[in-house]
């Protein structure tokens, strides 16, 4: 999986104080329905086993492999301040106005 941080999105994210085994989880999550869906979150999390951990501009980055299987191999995190967080891949536009939360 390749990860970019565009500019917006590094500038909001290096004010974040991490802990120790802490990093921003892209999470994914499959939601069983009639359809396909899935949700998408942004939080401030520790380390667990079965995350990768990517470091792009110096900031922590987790995805476990669960997320990783409904994520595009290319992935884009940016901000706007008047929309939030958005996460996006060349295939789709995964979600507007994540909110970075702590876990």
């Amino acid at each position: 999986m390749n990860i970019e941080v565009k500019p917006a999105a590094a500038a909001e994210l290096k004010k974040v104080e991490y802990k120790e085994n802490e990093g921003v989880r892209i999470e994914s999550v499959f939601i069983g329905s009639c359809s396909i869906a899935s949700e998408y979150h942004l939080k401030i999390d520790r380390k667990k086993e079965g995350d990768d951990l990517f470091v792009v501009e110096d900031i922590p980055l987790l995805v476990s492999k669960e997320s990783q299987e409904n994520l595009h191999k290319q992935i884009s995190l940016d901000f706007n301040p008047a929309m939030g967080y958005k996460l996006t891949s060349a295939e789709e536009t995964y979600r507007y106005n994540l909110k970075l939360e702590r876990a």
